[in-house]
C-alpha cells in the first residue's frame, strides 16, 4: 500500500511538474480484535519502508501508526452489576458501557476481555449468577447498541465480579459519547512499565 501510494503521489507531482519532499502513506496497521495475540509485523513494514527510502532518497516518507501502537496499551476494568436472562441467552449488565468504551459499537466487533472472579459480595440479596457457558456484555445506557462483547466464554459470571477489557489504548475513550445521560466518567489510573 505504502508503495502504491508514493508512487501515485511522485507521478502526479512529476506531471504537474512540481517537486515533491514527503509524502505521507497513512495507517493501516492492522489491529486483530478477534485474535489479540496477532500482532502487525512491523518488522517486514519497516524492512518494506526501507526499500521504498532507498529508491526515493529525496523524500520523507511519513506514517501514522498510531492505533496500531496505542491499541495495547490501554485497559477498561469494569464490575458486573447484574446477570439477567432474556429469550435463552443470558446477559451481564455492567456498570459503565459504550459511553467509556466505544470502540466496540462503534467497530461493529466483540471487544476482547478476561474475567476475574470476585469472591467477597457485600450485598444483603442473592447475587445473580450466570447458568450457560456464554454470556452477553452489556453496559447501563438505555439503548439497544450498549454491547460490548456478544457470547463470551463466562460459565459461572456473578454479579460482583471484574470484566478487563484490553486493546482499549485507542478509539476507546476519546471517541465514546460521554456524560451520556449523566452517567460518570471512568476514573483513569496510569502505570509506569519497567525499562528493560
Amino acid at each position: 500500500m505504502a508503495e502504491s501510494v508514493v508512487g501515485w503521489a511522485v507521478a502526479l507531482a512529476d506531471r504537474h511538474g512540481q517537486r515533491l519532499s514527503e509524502v505521507n502513506v497513512g495507517g493501516g496497521m492492522t489491529v486483530d480484535y478477534t485474535e489479540p495475540e496477532r500482532r502487525f509485523d512491523w518488522a517486514a513494514y519497516g524492512k518494506g519502508l526501507g526499500e521504498l527510502a532507498d529508491r526515493n532518497p529525496d523524500l520523507t516518507i511519513r506514517i501514522e501508526p498510531g492505533r496500531a501502537l496505542t491499541a495495547y496499551c490501554g485497559w477498561y476494568a469494569t464490575e458486573v452489576l447484574d446477570v439477567k436472562h432474556s429469550q435463552g441467552e443470558e446477559f451481564a449488565v455492567v456498570r459503565g458501557g459504550t459511553h467509556h468504551l466505544r470502540t466496540p459499537a462503534t467497530k461493529g466487533h466483540d471487544q476482547p476481555c478476561s474475567i476475574l472472579p470476585v469472591d467477597h459480595w457485600p450485598h444483603p440479596w442473592p447475587r445473580s449468577e450466570a447458568g450457560q457457558d456464554r454470556v452477553t456484555l452489556t453496559g447501563q445506557l438505555c439503548t439497544p447498541k450498549d454491547v460490548l462483547a456478544r457470547r463470551v466464554p463466562a460459565a459461572g459470571l456473578r454479579a460482583g465480579d471484574r470484566v478487563a477489557f484490553s486493546l482499549a489504548g485507542a478509539y476507546a475513550w476519546n471517541i465514546s459519547h460521554h456524560d451520556f445521560l449523566m452517567h460518570p466518567r471512568p476514573g483513569f489510573h496510569y502505570l509506569e512499565g519497567s525499562r528493560g
